[in-house]
């Protein structure tokens, strides 16, 4: 059984446009991950990214795109379970036009036999999708290709896994080439590119399914292809920042100092940012110095929580002393921090531990905080243990959009998880100094990053919009969710 009966030719990838209603909405960031897929079909087919997150199409514009490009397959990402409902109606207006439809990303991963119900949802990609896709691009019969679901006569079969790729190098650079001429990516406004080194995470915190993604697997790219991706960046001109996407790009420190050290040999000049854990941050400062003469200036940083119940609760393998530590580190060395802190992490959690949090945040000095409410994605322990205490609220995806409570704890409603994340980023962005990291961004981007008035009034706009929207969460309903539902059902 093949996916379709004549040699495909064209494939169209598409990122589909959805909203977070987090204050990363306004980042515009390219679709790396469908530019490494796309990357490894080009010697074989036509390609066409439709990045319709950054360029914010709608449903109309998308479809569009598609049909003028008249494609054998449509392939659609969907790495946030909150897209999954935009994914789907992409895929039922593709499959009136004729066109195969396969899905893949983390959500359909974790929930491919859902997804397969759709009647207009031909197959799903599990995992890893270069070395899978290709195979699907052959057409080869669905039966021969590990890692994808499809349904046979109604009934829906799951192929053995696909061996997870074992060499990341062999991997062809990333189909940069096809992103859109008129895309302007950005992060804050400031121009940004995307590179990943490594896949996966050696730690299993609860809430994460990362490591369930990856199967437990921690694999990096060589050095020396880290530094000539770094080079072929560099030499664009545009004087940018790089977002290492790792999901724990510091998790071997070794490797870490020696990419660094070839950044600073090599006279590479780009701006970074990427993500990090705690630990390493405070059993490493030397090498966070580094970093920091390397070009590293901005770490998204997985706090969670500040009490230690919470942490332990969670598998984050750090204490509060540790937290502190960390912090003091990054700022000696003007380093910029963007915190993630989550409410209702804990099933006895209390209003007066975020109260707690937003004192312990204004006293750390963490530059941005990123708050959301706990979410109970797909595979997850934490979704387990609230279908265990029938404390999940919602099924419905559109709702995961971690400012939506989906559900209860013991002592807090879905209603005061929300009014407590407003609360939190009132007082962590309204109610606060600004003059540290006023000076941190000045001393790492210097004076025309703060006097530039149209960079600086888009940046102000864009985190008042999501001020305002995080405010009126707790006195409105958002009927999107239902609106989206009924579109894909009719």
């Amino acid at each position: 059984m093949k996916l379709i009966d004549k040699n495909i030719q064209r494939v169209v990838l598409v990122n589909p446009n959805f909203v977070t209603k987090s204050i990363t909405d306004k980042f515009t960031i390219p679709a790396l991950g469908l530019e490494t897929i796309a990357a490894n079909i080009l010697d074989i087919v036509k390609v066409k990214i439709v990045n319709a997150k950054v360029r914010n199409l709608n449903i109309k514009e998308i479809m569009r795109e598609i049909s003028d490009f008249r494609p054998d397959i449509v392939g659609i990402s969907c790495c946030f379970t909150i897209g999954i409902d935009f994914a789907l109606i992409i895929a039922k207006r593709s499959k009136k036009l004729g066109f195969a439809t396969v899905l893949g990303g983390w959500h359909p991963s974790f929930d491919y036999s859902e997804v397969l119900k759709y009647p207009f949802v031909d197959v799903i990609v599990r995992g890893e999708g270069e070395l899978t896709f290709r195979e699907l691009i052959k057409n080869r019969n669905l039966e021969e290709i590990k890692g994808i679901s499809y349904k046979d006569n109604g009934y829906i079969i799951n192929n053995e896994d696909h061996p997870l790729i074992k060499d990341l190098n062999k991997l062809p650079l990333p189909a940069r080439k096809l992103r859109n001429k008129k895309s302007y990516f950005q992060i804050f406004q400031m121009p940004i590119d995307v590179i990943e080194t490594s896949r996966g995470c050696p730690f299993k915190c609860t809430f994460c399914n990362i490591h369930l993604f990856y199967r437990g697997t921690y694999r990096t790219k060589s050095i020396e292809r880290v530094i000539q991706e770094l080079k072929i960046i560099s030499n664009q001109g545009r004087g940018q920042n790089v977002l290492f996407a790792d999901d724990n790009f510091t998790a071997n420190m070794k490797r870490v100092e020696k990419i660094c050290d070839l950044i600073i040999e090599e006279g590479i000049k780009l701006d970074f940012i990427c993500q990090s854990r705690i630990d390493v941050i405070k059993n490493n400062p030397n090498i966070i110095k580094k970093m920091s003469k390397a070009g590293f200036w901005l770490f998204f940083l997985g706090i969670e929580s500040f009490n230690q119940k919470s942490l332990n609760d969670l598998q984050k393998k750090i204490e509060f002393r540790d937290i502190v530590e960390a912090i003091k580190i990054l700022q000696d060395n003007d380093i910029v921090t963007i915190g993630s802190l989550l409410i209702g992490s804990r099933f006895d959690e209390e209003e007066k531990d975020t109260d707690l949090m937003i004192k312990i945040v204004r006293k750390l000095g963490i530059d941005f905080p990123l708050y959301s409410v706990m979410t109970p994605l797909p595979g997850t322990k934490f979704r387990a243990t609230l279908i265990e205490k029938n404390y999940l609220l919602s099924y419905n995806w559109s709702d995961y959009n971690f400012t939506t409570a989906v559900n209860r704890l013991d002592k807090l409603s879905k209603e005061k998880l929300e009014q407590l994340l407003s609360k939190a980023y009132y007082y962590g962005y309204l109610k606060r100094g600004w003059k540290n990291t006023l000076l941190r961004l000045l001393k790492r981007k210097g004076i025309k990053f703060i006097l530039y008035s149209r960079k600086n009034f888009r940046i102000i706009t864009d985190l008042l919009s999501f001020m305002i929207n995080i405010g009126l969460m707790r006195y409105k309903t958002d009927a999107t969710a239902s609106k989206t539902i009924k579109t894909f059902q009719k």
